[in-house]
């Protein structure tokens, strides 16, 4: 039975959990994040809803945060935001990268709920309560029936120093003269977008209003949990007391589908692309991977990963690594050097010594969006082949921009070897009955500007 199928039936049958955990899991593909993950064709994400209490107005961009899921801060009991946890770690769990907390500055437009770390910043509070003054009294002026339309971006009219200067409300901090300049510089701002920033400010100034003056919140926080298949047309939406934080929730979540299993699980695709998580895995899980997918800097990383991944996963069937740089000894880790087939993603290294020196029988070299190989370095690529005599089914394949490029590549080949050229092709005879065979197609796949693939092939002769 299919994985996201057997969550599903276990939770609606408590009593078969035993008999569901007991059964050898397969998974065809899986990918984790901090607050979800993706197992076959369905994904799991984890969110705070904000359930407005009755006769509150709700903002259409707070409903549509709430909708698409994109609150994933924890909230204070006073509604400011709490950065994201990624320094409790339980025992099995793996952290990816340094802990790099997010840069919780102050960041004014468009104005969005504020952070606990500025609970007491009064220049932040002064921003909220003095632009939403000047915006009343601009929306106050506005002829009846006038809109418009909304601007995502909202017009900043107070400098720093004036904003910890005034210590009233404008009216009385600033004179007619000033007062008419800085609603002047709110003439080209819609209505509809005078009224939208006027409801976002005030709900920015919520929670210093609650703390200050110890109110209740104007909604229920929960903790939301999106079940959604791959196209859309499966979701379902579970809603939890806000008893715990998120990274929590996401413990609890992994503990439930993954935890006290009595086999290795089977995963045919395993992707740990997110560049700073922590995988909260249950202690004791294991699997068996083909396929591994890797993001940058991960590498060093596997050596934390082998309670998890394994032996017998290795050596992978294909080893996929997407970056933009490369750690020291990445190419001789031998969870590399093992993989059948190796695909790079991402940057081409200036250096491509490491590139030449791969002994996998599969490498492909999908530097999409970075420079082309060189015809130099190409041509090093089969030199290299040749004369270390690599066996036959040796592969490697590398993304083209110009077909130009390529054909004079051919009879530089002819040239530099005696090869034999067609069209498309040509080929280096090795002297151990087999040969290089180098030709070009389009990708079927390409969906960038690199619509050409070289091969390199080593062939019987």
């Amino acid at each position: 039975m299919e994985a996201n199928k057997r969550f599903c039936l276990s939770k609606s049958i408590p009593e078969i959990v035993f008999a569901e955990k007991a059964v050898p899991l397969r998974i065809r593909y899986i990918d984790f994040g901090d607050l979800g993950f993706r197992v076959n064709k369905t994904t799991y994400s984890l969110s705070i809803y904000r359930d407005f209490h009755q006769g509150e107005n709700i903002l259409e961009s707070f409903q549509r945060e709430n909708n698409d899921r994109s609150l994933v801060d924890d909230l204070d009991q006073y509604g400011f935001r709490v950065p994201f946890n990624r320094t409790d770690v339980a025992p099995g769990e793996v952290v990816f990268d340094d802990i790099n907390e997010r840069n919780n500055h102050f960041m004014p437009f468009p104005p969005t709920f504020p952070w606990a770390s500025e609970q007491g910043n009064e220049r932040l509070r002064r921003f909220y309560e003095r632009h939403l003054e000047i915006y009343q009294i601009a929306l106050a002026r506005r002829p009846e029936g006038e809109q418009g339309f909304p601007f995502p971006m909202m017009d900043i009219v107070f400098t720093d120093d004036e904003l910890l200067a005034m210590r009233g409300p404008i009216i009385q901090e600033l004179t007619p003269e000033a007062l008419e300049l800085k609603l002047a510089a709110l003439n080209q701002m819609s209505t509809c977008s005078l009224k939208t920033f006027i409801t976002k400010l005030r709900y920015c100034l919520q929670p210093f209003d609650c703390r200050q003056n110890n109110k209740a919140l104007p909604f229920t926080p929960l903790i939301q949990l999106t079940i959604q298949s791959e196209d859309g047309q499966e979701k379902r939406i579970e809603r939890y007391p806000y008893t715990f934080k998120l990274h929590e929730a996401m413990r609890k979540l992994c503990g439930k589908l993954f935890g006290e299993r009595n086999s290795i699980v089977q995963v045919n695709n395993f992707s740990l692309n997110n560049i700073n998580i922590v995988l909260r895995i249950p202690e004791g899980l294991n699997i068996r991977v083909r396929n591994l997918r890797l993001g940058e800097k991960r590498i060093k990383r596997l050596e934390a990963l082998k309670n998890l991944i394994d032996e017998s996963s290795y050596p992978l069937d294909s080893l996929i690594i997407h970056g933009s740089g490369y750690e020291v000894d990445h190419f001789g880790h031998s969870t590399l050097t093992s993989a059948r087939q190796l695909i790079l993603e991402g940057e081409l290294p200036d250096d491509i010594t490491d590139l030449l020196n791969l002994k996998n029988t599969a490498v492909c070299c999908k530097y999409s969006w970075s420079r082309d190989f060189s015809n130099e370095e190409l041509l090093a690529f089969a030199e290299n082949i040749v004369t270390t005599v690599f066996p036959i089914g040796t592969y490697r394949s590398f993304k083209i921009f110009q077909e130009e490029r390529i054909k004079n590549l051919l009879n530089q080949v002819r040239e530099k070897f005696n090869g034999r050229t067609k069209k498309s092709s040509a080929s280096i005879a090795m002297g151990n009955g087999s040969k290089l065979r180098i030709f070009y197609k389009t990708d079927p796949r390409h969906q960038e500007h690199k619509k050409w693939l070289l091969i390199m092939k080593v062939v019987p002769a």
